[in-house]
């Protein structure tokens, strides 16, 4: 979405129009995804490490979490926004992350039976989703529209495009020098997807789920190449309709599995995954029944957008669990004569780790300013020089090789 905004600011610049363009960008981007595919260019995602991985997650959790609580922020510093509703809606955003993070928080706690606590935190989200839209709709009739009615998911009635044009974009409608200058942007895209796709995937395919089937557990490329041949096609052909690009989805994909996840109740360890391609198809079918069928779309419009903040919030801050990187930003401001001992709480002198933890959320903390702003469209390059930033670390003395391959091992 960040680099689709700095493309379209970037059109508006040149004066050219955004949906050609956006195609060409797409087109071009597909053809460089197709020869990544046909060159097995994905073998160089296995010099790709923790280092990158986290900051690359981090960012995105942090990009949730940032955009969800901006929008709530803003109702509280609006002109157009009173104090009751700043207030409701604060309230339901609230509701829906704090109810969510508890339900799933079950899963290891004593509370109830096994299978109603799995229950409960396998659904946490929904749950949420359902208290803090009731809770809008309680205020909502006893104190009024005027006074409580909070904005809501705006979809269309029907199934068209949002402003009427044709479905397929006009691709001669964009000057002949353009369509070439397009090769610009879309080697940006193409660095972006290709790392967006492989880093989502080696998140998601990390040994400590347990996952066995229908893979080689000991080849970090296993299916990444056939990946990338679907993405290139489903790019160019959602760039020719003006649809948004296929992603690796990064934090929903953590998500996903994370659910899915099978965890020892007295240790809270991950013993395995209930792997499966039932709950994959049916999250697909219930989007495609929400773009195609009415009565879902009703359904959906009734859920306030305060709501959906909450649910940002819940994906952005459960996507940090697990990530050595949160844990090492935890350990900056906890007594460590007291606090956990982690991995690398012996093997690494405690400065070392400072400084490798402060360079990695400097990293995270650039890539958010350069993503929102004018030159945003240049942010996949910055992902893509991170492995190199993590060999200057070494050789400038900063950190060690040992306390590297502890750190990023």
């Amino acid at each position: 979405l960040a680099f689709t905004i700095s493309l379209a600011q970037l059109a508006k610049q040149l004066s050219l129009p955004f949906l050609p363009l956006y195609a060409w960008t797409g087109i071009w981007t597909s053809g460089m995804l197709l020869t990544a595919a046909l060159t097995s260019t994905c073998n160089i995602v296995q010099y790709l490490t923790r280092f990158t991985d986290e900051i690359f997650s981090v960012l995105i959790s942090s990009i949730f979490l940032f955009e969800a609580i901006t929008d709530v922020a803003k109702t509280f510093t609006s002109p157009a926004s009173v104090a009751t509703k700043a207030l409701l809606t604060l309230v339901c955003s609230m509701v829906t992350f704090g109810s969510a993070l508890t339900l799933k928080g079950l899963k290891t706690s004593t509370y109830f039976t096994k299978s109603l606590r799995n229950n409960l935190s396998n659904f946490a989200p929904a749950i949420g989703v359902t208290l803090g839209s009731l809770v809008a709709r309680a205020a909502r009739l006893k104190y009024g529209v005027a006074a409580a009615a909070l904005p809501v998911l705006k979809l269309p009635t029907q199934f068209a495009t949002t402003t009427g044009r044709p479905w397929w974009i006009p691709l001669l409608d964009l000057p002949t020098w353009a369509r070439w200058g397009a090769a610009v942007p879309a080697l940006l895209a193409t660095v972006l997807l290709f790392l967006d796709q492989n880093i989502t995937a080696r998140l998601v395919n990390n040994p400590r789920y347990k996952m066995t089937k229908g893979r080689d557990t000991q080849n970090v490329l296993d299916g990444m190449h056939g990946d990338m041949l679907v993405l290139s096609a489903l790019t160019g052909l959602t760039s020719v309709f003006g649809l948004p690009w296929m992603a690796g989805a990064t934090t929903r994909s953590a998500a996903h599995v994370r659910s899915l996840t099978i965890v020892d109740s007295k240790t809270g360890e991950i013993t395995g995954t209930l792997e499966n391609r039932v709950s994959g198809a049916a999250i697909h079918a219930l989007i495609g029944a929400c773009v195609f069928f009415a009565k879902p779309r009703q359904l959906l419009a009734e859920v306030p957008l305060p709501v959906l903040s909450g649910v940002f919030m819940y994906l952005g801050f459960t996507s940090l669990q697990g990530l050595e990187l949160w844990e090492r930003i935890k350990g900056l401001f906890q007594d460590k004569s007291v606090a956990p001992k982690m991995r690398w709480s012996v093997a690494v002198p405690r400065l070392t780790t400072v400084v490798y933890t402060g360079i990695q959320m400097a990293c995270v903390a650039a890539m958010m300013r350069v993503t929102k702003s004018k030159i945003g469209v240049i942010s996949p390059l910055m992902i893509a020089v991170l492995p190199l930033l993590r060999l200057g670390l070494m050789k400038s003395g900063l950190v060690k090789k040992e306390s590297m391959n502890v750190l990023d091992g």
